[in-house]
């Protein structure tokens, strides 16, 4: 009978050790699934206020790429951009018109002057008078020539021949017909050349 009650005592006594240890297992469970939970809850809650924070810099960034650019300075204009109309009305002086279109769709910088404008008269292989040899004034001229405006440059010419450096003597030319031709800081300019007769 005591045996009994000593068998039926210790089975109480382990149901309630069981009891109690699956009573702390389920606590501490509990308790670990809660951190996890707040510790997944901070992590997002950081990373949402990272991505917030990263959008700004690249919104604002974003933004800046999108602003117009500034004023570009426009380059010189090119020979192959340019209509070109030049003609010679012979006479004491001979007067050459020469006239310039900026055909380009941009703006560009003509420099108009007598030491970039040059225009050169020819008999055959003669080569008789340029202005480029004797500069005058204005040596430099820069224009500001907008898409499809036009510049007139004026250059005359006493009929006397001419040769490098400008040096005197050289004589007149004669009664006969001549070419001439233009070019621009050295290039030729495409159509312009036309002749006359003195």
């Amino acid at each position: 009978m005591i045996w009994r009650r000593r068998i039926v005592a210790l089975i109480v006594l382990l149901a309630l050790v069981a009891g109690l240890v699956w009573g702390v297992g389920a606590l501490v469970r509990t308790l670990t699934a809660q951190g996890a939970e707040d510790g997944t809850s901070s992590a997002q809650g950081s990373a949402g206020a990272g991505s917030e924070d990263d959008a700004g810099p690249a919104s604002s960034a974003g933004a800046a790429e999108e602003e117009p650019a500034g004023p570009v300075d426009p380059g010189k204009c090119s020979p192959r951009d340019l209509d070109v109309r030049l003609s010679a009305t012979p006479g004491q002086p001979t007067s050459f018109a020469v006239t310039l279109t900026n055909r380009a769709e941009v703006a560009c910088l003509l420099d108009a002057g007598a030491a970039s404008l040059v225009v050169t008269v020819h008999s055959g292989e003669d080569r008789v008078w340029s202005s480029g040899d004797c500069v005058v004034e204005p040596a430099a001229r820069e224009l500001l020539l907008d898409s499809g405006d036009s510049t007139e440059t004026a250059i005359r010419w006493d009929g006397t021949r001419s040769a490098k450096g400008c040096p005197g003597g050289q004589g007149a030319a004669q009664p006969g017909s001549y070419r001439v031709a233009a070019t621009l800081g050295g290039a030729s300019l495409p159509a312009a050349d036309t002749s006359f007769t003195l």
